[in-house]
């Protein structure tokens, strides 16, 4: 049988355990969200230099990149195409820059990190 002072002291371990353990999962999710972003964009990026090197228009590779990155929200995806169109040559180098931007959700790690973060990946080919 318990005695009378130990009746609440579940529960106060929860009130301080839950807390933290509720810090720690948003965390984890916002790693998550972020390590998925990094993956699609620079899924895009590769997408977006391979049909930039074939000698597709910018917004040809605009649109190749904003479809490879279809998860994630196409108005939040910027992209640059260099060099310009017009001095695309075969054998030039073609870098394509993927830009995404998405808000951190936890709380007490937000001051730690620019609003909003960016993500970015870099790809380069040869023109063909």
């Amino acid at each position: 049988m318990q005695r009378q002072s130990e009746k609440g002291q579940a529960l106060v371990e929860l009130a301080l355990a839950l807390p933290i353990l509720l810090l720690m999962l948003m965390a984890i999710v916002d790693f998550g969200r972020v390590f998925h972003g990094h993956l699609a964009v620079t899924s895009a990026s590769r997408q977006a230099v391979r049909e930039a090197s074939l000698g597709r228009t910018d917004a040809e590779i605009i649109s190749a990149a904003r479809s490879a990155a279809a998860p994630l929200a196409p108005e939040q995806i910027a992209v640059t195409v260099t060099p310009a169109f017009s001095a695309r040559q075969a054998g030039t180098s073609i870098e394509v820059t993927v830009t995404y931007s998405m808000h951190i959700i936890t709380p007490l790690i937000q001051p730690f990190f620019p609003q909003p973060y960016q993500v970015i990946a870099r790809a380069v080919a040869r023109r063909e």
